[in-house]
Formats: structure tokens, C-alpha cells, sequence
């Protein structure tokens, strides 16, 4: 196989010293490892480690959102400047989120105790081109998908008032709103990130790795800050802040998550500058749906 961990079995002594000694990640993997085997090696590492990354962003943008929205650099840069995140926002989400988390997550990983088996830790590290490769094809493969569900949930009405009408109770999204999610959608994202490595024999390094930039990118379209260093303003094909924020103010623009080459194929691209544009009257309701479609539906912002 391409993507292969090398097994150990068939190594001789002088080659796991070679390969230890000529892998760019050894050092990092060995650095990880010293001492915290009995930690990463638990069934319950994978889905905590995952559950800190989304605390971090939230802890770290709830300060930004409630404490520092008037400092210069993060008022000029906040995309919908009308909309201010206020703890009254925030606390119908983190609601939300903690059902979530209590009624489906935590138990999911505390099963975990019981059906997977502790983590082997590799002696070898991944290569680079194994890590970046690997993640590279996960990404583009949680992209693609995600954006046909996502496609479906908003063209078919029942599922977008049954499921997917959760997540656009805000329309101006911020850090913490990211997993304001029906339990449904929680599922099959979750779920997909979580199992798209198998389709290779993936190193715990990489899969780690894989965990914390689709996490990080799925929190960085939601910040609602359009920063300078942005991922979107060196890379034309990747959507970003913006297009996300376009998303929740015109829900039929900008369905792909991450990048936006089906988007643009399909015409569902769109940016605030397209906007002001439009004729007053195609602005009113480009992107929207009917006040009949929406009827009934909670609204948050």
C-alpha cells in the first residue's frame, strides 16, 4: 500500500536506527511520547483531545467577542460590524452545546472504554510526505462531502426545518456558535472526521494532526473576523471567514465548508461586494429563502 506505517516486524535493528535517524518528524513523535504513553495510548485520548481543541477556540474567541470587541485590530476586522456578540447569544449556544455534549459525546467516548483497544504507539514517525499527503486527501475528501450534505439539507425543506435550520439561528456566526448544531448534523460531522482516516492505515501522529486542522479550520470560518493573516487572502480557492458569514446572511450562497471550487462551478459563490452590486430589489432576496420556507423557525440573530 502507498500510505503504509512500515511495520516494525519486518525491520532489522540497522533499519528502524536508519529510519529513526532520517525521518524529519522522529524527533517531534519521540518528544511526544516520552512519558505520556499510558495517556496517548488510551481509548479516551482521541475524543478529548478533540473535545480541548474546540474549548480552546471557544475559551479564546469568548474573551475576544465579550472582553476586547473594541480593541482597533479586531473592531476593523470583525465582518458584520452591526453584529455584537453579546453573553445573551452566547449562553442559548453553549446550551445547546453542553446537551449535546452530555447526551451524546461524553457517552460515545466513555464506550470507547469498552470496544476500542488501547492505541500501539508506532516507534517510527510518519514521513512528511505520508502526513501531508494523508492530510491532504482528508481534507479534500470531508470538503467534498460535507458540501453535498450540507447542499441537501438546504435544498430539501424538511431537512433544512428539521436539521440543519439549528445552525442558522444565528446569522452572524462567531467562535462559540460553530457547534450550535441539531444532534444529527453533530453525528455526521463528528462521525466523518472521525472515521475518514481508516480508509488508510493512518499514523496516531497523523490522525491527530488531522483532528486539529479540521477543527481549526471549521472554527476559523466561524470566527467572524476577517483577519489579515487569513487563509482566504493567499489561497483564491479557499472560502474562509467571509464566504461563511456570506453563508449565514444569504443561507442559498456559499454551501461548500472549506473550499470553493463547487461553489463557484455551480454559481453558488458570493461575495459582500456581488452584494452591493445587485439591483435593490435582487438584494432583498438573493440567497434568501421565502418568509413561508422560515416560518416558524427560531432566530436567534
Amino acid at each position: 500500500m502507498l500510505f503504509d506505517i512500515y511495520p516494525i516486524q519486518n525491520y532489522t535493528l540497522e533499519q528502524i536506527e536508519y529510519e529513526k535517524n532520517h525521518r524529519l518528524l522522529q524527533p517531534v513523535w519521540d518528544f511526544i511520547k516520552n512519558g505520556n504513553e499510558h495517556i496517548l495510548s488510551s481509548p479516551l485520548f482521541p475524543p478529548f483531545y478533540a473535545l480541548s481543541i474546540d474549548y480552546t477556540f471557544v475559551i479564546v474567541f469568548t474573551i475576544i467577542d465579550l472582553f476586547l470587541y473594541d480593541v482597533p485590530f479586531f473592531k476593523n476586522t470583525k465582518i458584520q460590524k452591526d453584529r455584537k456578540v453579546t453573553w445573551n447569544l452566547m449562553k442559548k449556544s453553549l446550551y445547546l452545546q453542553m446537551w449535546n455534549q452530555l447526551l451524546w459525546i461524553y457517552p460515545m467516548a466513555l464506550v470507547q472504554l469498552v470496544w476500542v483497544p488501547p492505541t500501539e504507539l508506532p516507534i517510527l514517525a510518519p514521513t512528511v510526505f505520508e502526513l501531508l499527503s494523508q492530510l491532504a486527501i482528508y481534507f479534500l475528501a470531508f470538503d467534498f462531502t460535507y458540501f453535498w450534505f450540507h447542499y441537501i439539507h438546504h435544498k430539501v425543506k424538511f431537512l433544512y426545518r428539521w436539521c440543519h435550520s439549528v445552525h442558522h439561528m444565528y446569522s452572524s456566526p462567531f467562535a462559540a456558535s460553530a457547534q450550535h448544531l441539531h444532534p444529527f448534523e453533530l453525528f455526521f460531522v463528528g462521525t466523518f472526521i472521525t472515521t475518514i482516516p481508516w480508509i488508510f492505515e493512518t499514523h496516531c501522529l497523523t490522525y491527530w494532526t488531522w483532528f486539529l486542522v479540521a477543527q481549526s479550520v471549521s472554527y476559523e470560518v466561524h470566527i467572524g473576523y476577517d483577519f489579515p493573516f487569513a487563509l482566504h487572502r493567499f489561497f483564491w480557492f479557499y472560502s474562509g471567514a467571509p464566504a461563511h458569514d456570506m453563508h449565514h446572511l444569504r443561507p442559498l450562497t456559499c454551501f461548500q465548508p472549506w473550499f470553493n471550487y463547487l461553489d463557484r462551478l455551480m454559481g453558488y459563490h458570493i461575495t459582500y461586494e456581488d452584494l452591493k452590486k445587485m439591483t435593490e430589489a435582487k438584494f432583498k432576496k438573493f440567497g434568501l429563502y421565502s418568509k413561508e420556507d422560515e416560518e416558524g423557525l427560531l432566530k436567534i440573530n
